[in-house]
């Protein structure tokens, strides 16, 4: 059975960085799932990045000791890694002695794992004298990481050590990757995302083209289920799809990339690890709900449901099923004149929406609950505005007489106000799900009521 050999999560998103207590749970539940690795790499910790020369306090060093040992426990080996790009410089002997030194205190933790992120800078040298030494980005990079390399060798008795690139996605065949994959020492791993910086496939050419090209087997960062950048307001709980079970032939494993919301990231990361472990019996529906099931126990028909409504992501980059089918077959019987029929569709749906989201809000693992609550509200919103839309639509049917009453005018009105202030709320909503598909549903309905108003109150357009 052909399995990934490491099988991991990187904290390399942007934004609010993991608790501790995020980390202890997330690498537990890594190490119960199958995996074997996690990188601390979150980009706004301005010690690993933009302050990558100065020390970690005794608090830092005191909890993180705590997540080592939680992964020592269950199987898990925890690498730190430092971004130093924009203000290092290549040729410096300070820059590197400093480098090195940081990495060396990690081991104080029981931290064996490093990693040399070169990721997101700029695509130049900036340093004076880093020009006049070197004739490219590559080779200033490589020098650092090589010597890097060597003085961890003669210091520690094993070790791993891994490097992301600055182009880290795309095709193979640049200047830069040849560079880099010829002149790095061959135990150096390297990082890779496939053909964008979030895919959505991972194909087996891929794999083939890049460890080709880098001349050893690549190590991919698989940028799903983050949701930071434009993300942010997508909540990325989808099936895991789109990677080829082949590259496991020709890379040396996959390191996800999960949510700032650790605990809701579980239920990717519960699935990607059968295919992590076996990804030629991968069955991404089955894994997907098998992971909702031991995570929400008793809430798996509402977890679906949301989970439904929650598609939308780089590999999910199509508008959510859903929605799709409760709009088409509303337009089918209503173009058939089984209006009556379709307003009850509709109806059922709304009401499965409104259910769903209380018995989440009432039933959720507090963790949950706490990481998820906004993506709850926008699809019990959808849900409200869905049923506002129903009670129009039963309502406008007492408008299709010769002289309907003023109170039902009336009544009608009211509604439409109801609604057209539903969406308004819906429209200042800092999440982003599914439900959108129904925004331009509802204000034709709600366009075509009005456009009924004239026409009864001879108010013409």
């Amino acid at each position: 059975m052909a399995v990934f050999r490491i099988r991991g999560v990187v904290e390399g998103f942007y934004g609010k960085p993991w608790s501790m207590k995020d980390r202890l749970d997330i690498v537990q539940f890594m190490g119960n799932h199958g995996y074997n690795l996690y990188i601390y790499a979150p980009k706004d910790d301005e010690l690993q990045r933009f302050r990558w020369r100065e020390s970690y306090d005794d608090d830092f060093v005191k909890g993180f000791s705590m997540v080592v040992e939680r992964g020592r426990q269950y199987g898990v080996d925890v690498a730190m890694a430092v971004s130093p790009g924009l203000t290092v410089e290549y040729s410096s002997e300070v820059d590197l002695h400093t480098f090195i030194e940081k990495l060396l205190s990690f081991t104080g933790m029981g931290i064996k794992n490093f990693a040399l992120f070169y990721d997101d800078i700029p695509f130049r040298l900036s340093s004076e004298r880093d020009k006049e030494r070197f004739n490219s980005l590559a080779e200033a990079q490589v020098f650092f990481a090589n010597r890097v390399f060597e003085a961890l060798k003669r210091e520690l008795p094993a070790f791993d050590f891994i490097i992301c690139p600055t182009q880290y996605h795309g095709r193979a065949e640049s200047e830069y990757i040849r560079e880099l994959g010829e002149g790095l020492l061959p135990d150096i791993k390297i990082m890779w995302t496939g053909p964008q910086v979030c895919s959505q496939h991972i194909p087996e050419s891929d794999a083939i083209k890049v460890s080709e090209a880098f001349k050893r087997e690549i190590l991919y960062w698989d940028n799903y289920p983050v949701n930071d950048g434009s993300m942010i307001p997508e909540m990325h709980i989808g099936p895991y799809v789109g990677r080829d079970p082949e590259i496991v032939n020709h890379s040396c494993g996959i390191v996800l990339n999960p949510m700032n919301q650790a605990h809701a990231s579980m239920i990717v990361l519960g699935a990607a690890a059968d295919f992590l472990n076996d990804p030629h019996s991968y069955d991404p529906t089955i894994s997907w709900v098998n992971a909702m099931r031991k995570l929400t126990p008793g809430l798996i028909d509402e977890m679906l449901l949301f989970g439904e409504y929650s598609l939308i992501s780089p590999i999910h980059p199509d508008q959510s099923e859903r929605p799709r089918k409760v709009i088409e077959e509303f337009r089918t019987l209503y173009s058939q004149g089984r209006v009556e029929e379709a307003i009850v569709w509709l109806e059922k749906e709304a009401r499965t929406i409104l259910d769903s989201a209380k018995n989440l809000k009432d039933k959720l693992p507090s963790l949950f609950l706490e990481e998820m609550a906004l993506w709850i509200y926008e699809l019990e919103r959808w849900g409200e505005a869905l049923s506002v839309t129903v009670e129009i639509l039963k309502s406008r049917m007492k408008l299709y007489v010769e002289i309907p009453e003023k109170k039902d005018l009336q009544q009608v009105k009211k509604l439409v106000e109801k609604a057209e202030k539903r969406m308004m709320e819906l429209t200042r909503a800092r999440t982003l799900s599914g439900g959108c598909a129904y925004r331009e549903f509802i204000m034709e309905i709600l366009i075509r009521t009005k456009g009924y108003f004239t026409l009864k109150e001879r108010n013409w357009l």
